[in-house]
């Protein structure tokens, strides 16, 4: 009977322990579900195929390089016309394409020197008596646009006073089968600026006879 007391007795608190331990659970806050695994990365180099069958490419007249360029600087002439509100003239008003100057050469066609200049001006030019301080490339460029190229080039550099200038001359696009057209074109030109005092075919170094070496008249300002 003894034992029988006791084990019922114990009986008792083990139920009384379970019955406290489930209100003490429902009292508590619920717990988090566990987070579910996270999937394994998808392999990229099949995601990248999968990613470009939806792209559309580009034909090649919208794929074409667009080139930016800085606005041109303009000429002091200009700069100053457009400050007095004035109509600047273009450089090359007045100058023409055509007309013979085969008289006015000398040295085969490859030189010129004016009439007040010493006669051996070409040649000293030629020899390197004066340093170019600034050139001109004309290749690639129309006959219209070679001329008031060279004629705004020479009117900046006679503005800083620049006495000598190489000019490299190539073929002028628009003539029959690109014939070189510009050589002789800058000579009639440079021949009508009053300000060219000489010019000359370039030695081999400079250009040979693609370049010609012009001598500009020396202004009353920079002689001082």
């Amino acid at each position: 009977m003894r034992g029988s007391k006791v084990g019922l007795a114990d009986l008792k608190r083990l139920k009384k322990d379970l019955q406290e331990e489930r209100e003490r659970a429902a009292l508590a806050p619920p717990r988090a579900a566990p987070a579910k695994a996270e999937a394994a990365p998808e392999d990229d180099l099949a995601a990248f195929r999968r990613t470009l069958k939806s792209v559309t490419p580009l034909k090649p007249s919208q794929s074409a390089r667009v080139a930016h360029k800085p606005p041109a600087q303009p000429a002091p002439a200009l700069r100053r016309a457009n400050a007095l509100g004035e109509t600047p003239a273009r450089a090359d008003a007045g100058v023409s394409d055509g007309g013979e100057i085969t008289h006015l050469l000398s040295e085969g066609g490859t030189a010129f020197v004016r009439g007040d200049a010493a006669p051996d001006t070409a040649r000293n030019l030629r020899r390197g008596q004066w340093r170019a301080g600034a050139e001109l490339d004309l290749h690639g460029l129309r006959v219209e646009q070679a001329r008031h190229a060279l004629l705004s080039f020479l009117d900046e550099c006679l503005e800083h006073g620049i006495r000598c200038v190489r000019v490299v001359h190539g073929k002028g696009y628009g003539s029959q089968g690109l014939e070189p057209v510009l050589k002789d074109k800058a000579r009639t030109w440079l021949v009508q600026k009053a300000e060219v005092m000489a010019f000359s075919e370039a030695p081999e170094r400079e250009g040979g006879a693609g370049a010609l070496l012009v001598l500009l008249r020396q202004s009353e300002g920079a002689r001082k």
